[in-house]
């Protein structure tokens, strides 16, 4: 069974924390124990100093009104301890000479009839505490402590102090109850605070889960970048991750639909080829058939490729056009298109497989949309100039260092057609994928968005004008 994170973190502090709450009630109530036991011994010390105190001072017998316990010992009937004097009071007294005889007793211990338990005796100047037991009564505490007493020709003298361990057993247990109760309560407590604490420290995590089933559920298209420095750089990989995949999609997709539009133009040519009365051209099918074979490597491995690098040797531009003209004259035999083609000896840095689709976008474009006539020109350092509207805005008009007009390293390859053109109002859109200015030919409206975006690849743009032939000027500019 899998626990969550939340679940792991609070068992364990839990654990931990009743673990560490019973090992410190345990030496709290230890040290209390230590400390009333150590409270019974002072006070215990503090009634034999008072015997001993009364005992030098009365030992004249003549002097006052005492009690005779012994062979010479005389204590006063007050003592300073009035529970010394009260039967059944807890505390008694009584001094032993040095070998071992009973010379004095308390009140309390005469009427209570508590026998003196017999305990080696503490060496002189000193004192010892015990914990005893007598026949079966209740635990009672016992403190010795011996002196030599020089008014009595120094005798030496032994002065035991007996004490119930009652009072103080039952300070301990109220202690303990109370002890118990605050330990309870406190673990109680800081559980909830602990409760608390996870849940709002883990809220980054839950807020990640849950925008990640959004994510998978297709509700958003990221997970946000609002966490906190530890899941920052997680987040931003999660984010990164998610946009490659789609970029990676959107790339596949593009590229199914341009080898769809790539193949529609060989494969026109040779259905008309195959419907011409006239014996079919080997070398015509041959090349076609090279190409869509071409077409369909490429676009496969485009959809899996980086953006693409410029080559080492420039492409003539002259022999694709009239590679790509005598494939379209076939596919619009009956048309019988006038190509005009304003030759130049150009160049320009880039994959030739690419320069042929977006060439082959563009004249298939003049081809279908013509009436007539096609006019194809190609120059370099400078493009015709355009009108201040001809053009597409935003992300469909992109200038790029070294394809601007008038520059250098710019090759300016220009088709244009005497069709009816665009309208003002297709022109803001027609670059964009699957839009398309006019309904009444087949197509997808690919091809103007696949060249566009092949163009901007290798640092070129795509614009639109109006023709002086009537129909439409599309201006393509690539790198030198």
């Amino acid at each position: 069974m899998r626990i969550s994170l939340h679940g792991r973190l609070m068992a364990t502090t839990a654990i931990a924390l009743c673990l560490f709450l019973l090992a410190a009630g345990w030496i709290w109530e230890r040290l209390f124990t230590t400390s009333v036991r150590a409270s019974a011994e002072e006070q215990m010390l503090i009634v034999a100093y008072g015997l001993v105190d009364a005992t030098k001072k009365d030992a004249d017998a003549a002097a006052f009104r005492g009690t005779f316990a012994g062979p010479f010992i005389l204590l006063p009937d007050e003592l300073g301890e009035p529970r010394l004097s009260r039967p059944n009071s807890g505390l008694y007294a009584y001094v032993e000479t040095a070998d071992g005889t009973l010379a004095w007793r308390s009140p309390s211990m005469a009427i209570t009839s508590v026998d003196a338990p017999p305990r080696p005796r503490p060496p002189p100047g000193d004192s010892r505490f015990h914990k005893i037991e007598i026949d079966g009564t209740e635990p009672r505490f016992l403190l010795g402590y011996t002196v030599i007493l020089e008014e009595l020709e120094d005798s030496e003298l032994t002065f035991w102090v007996l004490n119930d361990q009652a009072p103080f057993n039952a300070e301990i247990r109220e202690f303990r109850r109370s002890l118990v109760v605050g330990v309870i309560a406190a673990t109680l407590l800081l559980i909830v605070l602990q409760l608390g604490t996870l849940r709002w420290g883990l809220h980054p995590l839950r807020r990640m889960a849950e925008r990640v089933r959004a994510l998978h559920a297709g509700e958003r298209g990221d997970i946000g970048e609002d966490y906190p420095a530890e899941l920052a750089q997680l987040a931003h990989t999660l984010n990164r991750f998610v946009e490659h995949e789609m970029e990676s999609r959107e790339r596949y997709r593009r590229a199914m639909g341009d080898l769809a539009h790539s193949l529609k133009t060989p494969l026109a040519v040779l259905k008309n080829a195959l419907i011409t009365p006239d014996k079919p051209d080997k070398t015509l099918f041959d090349d076609q058939l090279d190409r869509m074979e071409e077409t369909i490597s490429r676009q496969l491995s485009r959809a899996a490729a980086m953006p693409p690098v410029l080559p080492r040797e420039p492409v003539a531009v002259m022999p694709v056009l009239e590679r790509l003209c005598r494939a379209l004259d076939k596919a619009y035999v009956e048309k019988h298109v006038d190509v005009e083609i304003r030759r130049a000896q150009v160049r320009v840095r880039a994959d030739e497989r690419d320069v042929m689709d977006v060439l082959g976008n563009l004249l298939e474009n003049a081809y279908k949309y013509s009436h007539s006539k096609v006019r194809i020109t190609a120059r370099r350092d400078k493009c015709p100039a355009t009108r201040a509207d001809t053009g597409p805005t935003g992300s469909n008009a992109v200038e790029l260092d070294g394809a601007g007009t008038g520059s250098r390293d710019a090759i300016c390859i220009v088709v244009e057609d005497d069709g009816d053109g665009i309208p003002e109002a297709a022109k803001r859109y027609v670059f964009e994928r699957g839009a398309r200015a006019d309904t009444a030919h087949s197509g997808h409206g690919i091809g103007l968005a696949a060249s566009v975006e092949l163009a901007t690849a290798y640092g070129g743009t795509v614009q639109l004008a109006d023709s002086d032939l009537g129909g439409a000027r599309v201006i393509l500019k690539l790198p030198a």
